[in-house]
């Protein structure tokens, strides 16, 4: 599978002709081509979720929310992901290079799991070491 990070999911449903829709789409159709399902986390359902409550019609926001979320599987932060987690956290301060915690609970999930990170921005995750990232 392939995780989908929050950037991932807020371009899935942008108009359509949105130039990061359209490299989104492209790369997952590439991954769906050779295989590969798709997947987001709980902190990805969190984070996306936020635009409901900021959009101008939060119900029409819902529905695409809702709709896009059943197509894919969501990992959960379980004992694992807390363990890749501290490391990850861990790695970073000692390299000076701190993350937002979020983006820390999104690596760690995707670790945890063996998924490789569909996301808009790469450099976010770059420092979390054995992180495989697919940048659209």
């Amino acid at each position: 599978m392939a995780m989908l990070d929050t950037t991932a999911l807020i371009d899935s449903i942008r108009r359509t002709q949105s130039p990061n829709r359209l490299r989104l789409e492209a790369t997952t159709q590439r991954l769906l081509a050779t295989g590969e399902a798709l997947c987001t986390s709980r902190i990805n359902e969190a984070e996306f979720r936020v635009g409901q409550f900021r959009a101008k019609d939060p119900v029409g926001e819902s529905v695409k929310i809702e709709r896009l979320l059943r197509s894919l599987v969501i990992l959960e932060f379980d004992a694992a992901a807390a363990l890749r987690f501290a490391r990850v956290q861990a790695h970073l301060l000692n390299i000076g290079r701190p993350a937002g915690d979020a983006d820390v609970f999104i690596a760690a999930v995707a670790l945890a799991n063996g998924q490789r990170l569909v996301t808009r921005n790469p450099a976010h995750f770059a420092n979390a070491p054995g992180l495989v990232i697919e940048a659209y």
